[in-house]
């Protein structure tokens, strides 16, 4: 009674044991000599690999060393220009000295000079006359009747009065010159440039233009390049007739 009470029991309830089937030959994955050889082959491809590094390393490393020759003969050329150019400055420089000390002296030696020119050229005007007085007669317009002004001279204006109570309807007026519809503003300019030039000098000088509106006032100023309404001591009056 004793021995059934310690007696194991294996079975479970509701389990069956999988029935045993006929043994199968094991069969082997990988080989021992496929296994070197693939080990070989990839020690091959290594080394191949390592072996083409090396070969682009050392391609890399001519081209780093003549990259190098290359930038130090560049640093070299650029100094040596550098200097150069550095001794060529201070030689401009030491020029440029010498030129303004001689310009500087130069100037001190004709400065007096010039200022005796123009006080010799304003004496001069002043001489001929400190008071001038153009005429100036402007073209026709094509609606308007013939003209009754005449040159005689550039110094003289005739102008025809029409009248029939006197024996000489005809006037004559003396001007420092006279200029015609002809007269170009050019020309005008030329006698006109000595005053400009005396005004430049410093000397006060005083242009206008006097006449009837549209008798050519603001077109002959043009001519003149100048604007000065100062009131001494040479006076010029431009006439212009219509």
């Amino acid at each position: 009674m004793a021995e059934q009470r310690n007696m194991w029991n294996w079975e479970v309830a509701g389990f069956e044991p999988r029935p045993v089937e006929a043994e199968q030959p094991i069969v082997r994955r990988y080989s021992i000599s496929t296994t070197r050889e693939n080990s070989e082959f990839s020690k091959q491809a290594l080394a191949s690999k390592v072996h083409r590094l090396k070969d682009k390393i050392k391609l890399a490393k001519e081209d780093y060393l003549e990259l190098r020759q290359e930038a130090s003969d560049l640093q070299e050329y650029s100094n040596a220009k550098l200097d150069r150019v550095t001794r060529y400055l201070g030689v401009l420089a030491e020029k440029t000295r010498k030129l303004d000390q001689v310009a500087l002296e130069t100037e001190a030696r004709i400065s007096p000079l010039i200022n005796e020119k123009k006080r010799l050229f304003n004496d001069l005007l002043t001489a001929k006359g400190s008071i001038k007085v153009f005429c100036r007669v402007r073209p026709l317009f094509e609606d308007e009747s013939p003209s009754v002004v005449e040159f005689p001279d550039d110094c003289t204006i005739r102008v025809n009065t029409g009248s029939d109570t006197i024996s000489n309807p005809k006037k004559d007026f003396e001007f420092d010159r006279v200029y015609g519809p002809h007269v170009g503003q050019a020309e005008l300019f030329t006698d006109v440039q000595p005053y400009v030039q005396s005004a430049l000098d410093g000397y006060n000088i005083s242009i206008f233009a006097y006449g009837q509106t549209h008798s050519g006032k603001t077109h002959t100023m043009v001519s003149l390049s100048l604007s000065l309404y100062i009131y001494i001591p040479i006076f010029i009056c431009i006439i212009t007739y219509a």
